[in-house]
Formats: C-alpha cells, structure tokens, sequence
C-alpha cells in the first residue's frame, strides 16, 4: 500500500512537471489575460501614504491581485519548466510598461530578470523614473547582464530605502564604467 501510494505521488509529481507546450501556452495565456483585465481603464491617483511606511502610498486593491497574478505566471513557468514565447513576452512587457497598473507591475518586471530577455533591457530602463517599480527595474537589469546604465542609476546609491539602495550599489559595481 505504502508503495502504490508513493507510485501515485510519483506520477502526479511526473504529471506536475511534464507539462506540454500547448498547455503551458494555454495556461499562460489565460493568465496574461487576466492580468490585463485587472490593470483600470484610466490612471488612478496614489492613495495616502501607509503609516507603516511613512514615504510609500498605499495599494489598491487591484495591484495586490494583479501582483499575485505576475507571482501565479513566474510559478507557472518555473513548474513548467518552458520559457514564455516572443508574443508572451511581449504581454509581459505590454503590462510592465502600463502605467496605469502601478505597483501590481513589480512581480512583472522580476519576470524579465534573466539574461534571455536582455534585449527588452532599454524598454525596460525607461521605467527608472517611475517610483512604482524603480527598484525592481534596477534589480531585474542587473539579472539580465544588462550594462550601460550605471548613469542612470547611480543616484539611486542615495535612496530613502535600503533595498534599492543595495540593488543600485550591486549593479554600480558590477557595470559601472568609471
């Protein structure tokens, strides 16, 4: 009994990990898609700032869901062991670029933090000035190997906050020119 039962856990294990590709495409795909639904038809204003953290605003509701969905699809694609296709990709950038998701894009951008995807690294750099997402931006830059914007983010070694502080310094001294 003990070892039928562990025959079973096997193959449901096998049937975890052995995912097809038109499957995986099928899930991801219906996973892009609600994401997309999620992101508001117009740019919301920030909410108030959190007392916890006295210079971050608060989330709405949306870019909690919306950063759980970026969270389902990196799972996704680590248990199904593929890689996104181009038209995927480009979803994952189309949603990492649209302001009007705000901090629910954060999960997105660490999705491109490989170096496969170093050649979205400029598309990707333009979201340095915006505050929802400049820390990961420096973070996933970094993964990617992308050099070249150590302009850019040298100011960021002056953040309020700690983590980006530590992510700028890591990329300044990897990539840094000077």
């Amino acid at each position: 009994m003990i070892f039928k039962n562990l025959k079973n856990c096997a193959n449901k294990k096998e049937q975890k990990t052995s995912m097809d590709r038109d499957m995986f495409d099928k899930t991801l795909n219906k996973l892009l898609s609600n994401a997309e639904s999620m992101i508001p038809d117009e740019n919301l204003p920030d909410l108030p700032f959190m007392e916890t953290a006295p210079d971050v605003h608060d989330w709405y509701g949306f870019e909690h869901e919306l950063w759980e969905k970026g969270e389902e699809i990196r799972q996704h694609i680590l248990y199904g062991k593929k890689r996104p296709n181009t038209e995927q990709v480009e979803r994952i950038v189309a949603i990492c670029m649209d302001k009007r998701a705000k901090r629910g894009r954060e999960s997105f951008v660490m999705l491109l933090g490989k170096k496969c995807y170093v050649n979205y690294a400029e598309k990707i750099a333009t979201l340095l000035n915006d505050s929802d997402v400049d820390g990961h931006v420096i973070d996933t830059l970094y993964k990617m190997g992308a050099d070249g914007y150590d302009i850019q983010i040298k100011p960021f070694i002056n953040h309020n906050r700690a983590w980006i502080r530590n992510k700028a310094t890591k990329y300044i001294e990897k990539y840094s020119n000077s």
